[in-house]
């Protein structure tokens, strides 16, 4: 560490000897660049803040009653986009660029606002900032104007077209569907016209036919009930005109045993002749049959023995009438039935092919009938969406900091600029110094000529500083100091212009220079 502390030291040394060097040149470096960066042209900046606001209160209430846009996707999409060339063309027209900058090519005009104008913000926060800079603060300022109108415009007026378009197309498509259906029912009502003994009655052709088939049967077995029971009425009245019993009458014990006998019949057509049940009412049967033919004898030997409860006879010829009726009514249905049965097996091979068409004809109405609804509930929230859009606004744009125009240069700050000139040219002197020590080194101390020979070395004269000498080392660093320090006066005057804005009498020092 020692070891660089004394080469250091001696650099320093070396480039102090060369020091009458680092005037001129930091000179000459601070005023050249001092003069040039006060040429430079000031460019004027205008900027803007613009808030956007995707948060609507409205999105949890309307959910799924509308459809609303992404909005995040959608400003991504606009602050993409929105230096493209249609859009800066736009901006260029709206900002009078052509006037203003006396240049009409347009392409020149897209090329300034594309180098010059950006559009930054929007990550986390969604606020925007736009900045443009150029030489005409008017310029600056409209550019700038313009560019939050667009944005704004763009971001509130896209969707509302989309809307649009989107209900336009849903319309077409509804008329389109209608039309559609429209012509679907009308084939259809025509196919059941044409087939309409296919298709009549309710269910398929097989369950019909199997349906008229049971009702065929169940007509033939009251058929064959009304019969038995008209044999046992007629049997009865043959047997009491047989007997003589006519005169006798119990309409009571009539009835159970024709209740009685109708039961039997029924039980036969399901039951053999010994099931008990069957063998039960036969035996009860036979008792009142046996007991009615013990009253008729009682009747018979006298007649005041027995009450008449009523005409028998003439019950029994009105039971009689009533069943053959009723045969006559189930021949009537088991005809009828015949025929059905007749036509729908003739029909069975036509049928099912009848039924398919109609199956077919059905389900693709069906499919254009739930695509037509489907589409009736997506226009109800196009036009819901359309109405949340154009009464309320989805996305809310907030100019935080409007576009001025500016009054003072953004650019070059000269202030900074006229330190680093101090700081290049004194660095420049210093370092033009430094070299000239090193392409004409000299020997300073007894160490670095032992470094240098390689040999101890014994002994050193000193020098010794008489009177004058020091009087005019003392005067050298006088001149010196002077110069330096005039340096850093004129830095200081140059700084306080430019605080003060006095700058302009810079440039009437430059004139009279010139």
């Amino acid at each position: 560490m020692e070891k660089i502390v004394q080469e250091l030291w001696q650099h320093v040394r070396a480039t102090w000897r060369k020091r009458w060097w680092i005037l001129p040149i930091a000179w000459l470096v601070c005023l050249g660049g001092w003069a040039y960066a006060h040429n430079l042209p000031d460019t004027y900046q205008a900027d803007a803040r613009v808030y956007v606001n995707t948060q609507s209160v409205l999105d949890p209430l309307l959910r799924g009653m509308t459809v609303r846009p992404n909005t995040e996707q959608r400003l991504r999409m606009i602050t993409r986009t929105l230096l493209s060339r249609d859009n800066l063309e736009e901006i260029a027209r709206e900002s009078d660029l052509d006037v203003l900058t006396g240049n009409s090519s347009l392409d020149a005009q897209v090329a300034l606002l594309r180098s010059r104008l950006t559009l930054e913000g929007g990550e986390r926060d969604n606020i925007y900032s736009v900045r443009f800079r150029h030489s005409n603060p008017e310029v600056a300022y409209r550019v700038v104007r313009e560019t939050v109108d667009l944005f704004m415009a763009r971001g509130m007026g896209d969707s509302r077209l989309d809307l649009t378009t989107s209900q336009q197309f849903i319309e077409r498509q509804l008329e389109n569907y209608e039309q559609q259906l429209q012509e679907k029912e009308a084939e259809i009502e025509q196919f059941k016209r044409d087939n309409a003994r296919f298709l009549s009655g309710d269910g398929n052709f097989y369950s019909r036919l199997e349906r008229t088939r049971d009702q065929l049967q169940q007509a033939r077995l009251q058929q064959r009930e009304a019969q038995s029971r008209l044999q046992t009425l007629q049997r009865r009245a043959r047997e009491g005109r047989a007997n003589g019993l006519g005169g006798y009458e119990n309409s009571e014990l009539d009835r159970r045993i024709s209740d009685l006998q109708q039961n039997i019949d029924a039980m036969r057509l399901s039951y053999t002749d010994e099931h008990p049940d069957v063998v039960s009412s036969r035996r009860i049967l036979a008792e009142l049959e046996e007991r009615r033919e013990q009253e008729a004898r009682e009747f018979a030997q006298n007649p005041q023995a027995i009450q008449r409860p009523g005409s028998s006879n003439e019950a029994l010829q009105n039971a009689i009438s009533e069943t053959e009726s009723e045969v006559a009514s189930l021949n009537t249905r088991i005809a009828e039935f015949e025929d059905r049965v007749a036509r729908l097996e003739g029909d069975v091979d036509r049928a099912p092919a009848v039924e398919s068409e109609l199956t077919s004809l059905t389900r693709n109405y069906d499919v254009m009938r739930n695509s037509f609804r489907q589409l009736q509930d997506r226009r109800e929230q196009a036009v819901m969406s359309g109405a949340v859009e154009s009464q309320t606004d989805a996305v809310d744009f907030r100019v935080l900091e409007p576009p001025r125009q500016p009054t003072a240069p953004a650019s070059p700050d000269r202030p900074m600029l006229a330190t680093a000139v101090l700081l290049v040219g004194l660095g420049a002197g210093t370092g033009f110094a430094f070299l000239l020590s090193q392409l004409r080194r000299t020997i300073s101390s007894s160490q670095q000529l032992a470094a240098v020979t390689g040999r101890p070395v014994l002994g050193s004269v000193s020098r010794v500083r008489t009177p004058m000498t020091r009087h005019r080392r003392l005067s050298e660093l006088a001149v010196f100091a002077a110069a330096l320090g005039t340096l850093v006066l004129v830095y200081a005057v140059v700084m306080g212009l430019y605080a003060t804005g006095s700058e302009f009498l810079l440039d009437e020092l430059m004139g009279l220079v010139r």
